[in-house]
C-alpha cells in the first residue's frame, strides 16, 4: 500500500560504487526481498487497513492518515486530515482514480494514467513479483549514505519505469524512485525506508521519508489490520460522482 502523495526525502543521493564485480540478477534480489519480508502474507486476506502519522517538518504540521485496500477487485483509498486544512483523499474503485482536497476540490485522474493506477492497486506490487512488471534489471551497486545497495530498474506494462535499491546486508528495499499522480500532473517521488518491523505477519518499514514536488513529509506506521474494511467505504464521494457523470 502506497502513501505516494505525501512522503518526502531531501538531501539524499545515490553514489556509484566502483568495482568490476558481477552484479546479482534482479530476480534473485527480488526473491530475497520477498522472502525476508514475507511479501505474500496478504494472500488469504480480503482487505487491509493501515494507520500512520504524517509529519511535515518544514511546515511544523502533523496529521493522521489512514489507507484501506481491497484485493478482489483491487481498490484503494487514502485519507489524510490536516489540522486547519481539512481532509485530503485519493482513491481508486477499479474503474475511476480520483482525488479531493479542500483547496482544489475534486478531480479525476486522466484515462491515460489509469494503467498505472491499476498497477498500484495490485497487492503483489510489494513483492515486486507483480505480473504488471514486464522486466527487472540490476543496473549498478551504489552507496546510499552508509548503506550499500543494488539498484534495480523495473519496467511496467503501463510504460512507466521505477527503481528500487536492495540492501547488500539484508536484502531490504532502502530506496525507491517513481512518479506519482498529483493535481499538478505526474511528479517524481523519491522514498527512503527504514526500521522494518512485523505488521500483521508482513515486515514493513516503520518510517518512510520521501521527496515529492519539493514537499517534505515523514510517515510513521502505527498499525496494520487485516479484513476490517467494509466494501461500502470505497463508494465514490458525491463530488467525484458528479464529475464521473459529466465525463464524456
Amino acid at each position: 500500500m502506497k502513501t505516494r502523495s505525501l512522503v518526502v526525502l531531501a538531501g539524499m543521493s545515490l553514489l556509484p560504487v566502483t568495482g568490476s564485480a558481477q552484479l546479482p540478477a534482479a530476480k534473485d534480489l527480488i526473491q530475497k526481498w520477498a522472502t525476508a519480508v514475507n511479501a505474500s502474507g496478504w494472500k488469504g486476506h480480503k482487505s487491509a487497513r493501515m494507520v500512520a502519522t504524517v509529519d511535515l517538518p518544514a511546515m511544523g504540521m502533523s496529521a493522521k492518515t489512514e489507507a484501506i485496500q481491497m484485493y478482489a477487485p483491487a481498490m484503494s483509498i487514502q485519507k489524510t486530515d490536516f489540522p486547519g486544512m481539512g481532509e485530503m483523499r485519493m482513491g481508486f474503485d477499479g474503474k475511476t482514480a480520483w482525488m479531493t482536497n479542500p483547496m482544489m476540490g475534486a478531480s479525476i485522474v486522466p484515462d491515460s494514467l489509469l494503467g498505472a493506477q491499476r498497477e498500484e492497486a495490485d497487492p503483489d506490487n510489494y513483492s515486486r513479483m507483480s505480473a504488471a512488471i514486464t522486466s527487472s534489471e540490476t543496473i549498478e551497486k551504489t552507496k546510499l549514505n552508509d548503506t550499500e545497495c543494488y539498484k534495480v530498474k523495473h519496467t511496467w506494462k503501463s510504460g512507466r519505469v521505477t527503481h528500487d535499491c536492495f540492501s547488500v546486508a539484508d536484502g531490504y528495499i532502502v530506496w525507491s524512485q517513481s512518479k506519482a499522480t498529483s493535481p499538478m500532473g505526474e511528479v517524481e517521488m523519491v522514498q527512503m525506508f527504514s526500521a522494518y518491523k512485523d505488521y500483521g505477519g508482513v515486515k514493513r518499514a516503520t518510517t518512510t521519508s520521501t521527496e515529492q514536488a519539493g514537499q517534505q513529509i515523514i510517515i510513521t506506521l502505527q498499525s496494520w489490520e487485516w479484513d476490517t474494511v467494509d466494501p461500502k467505504e470505497f463508494e465514490l464521494p458525491a463530488d467525484v460522482k458528479a464529475l464521473v457523470t459529466k465525463k464524456p
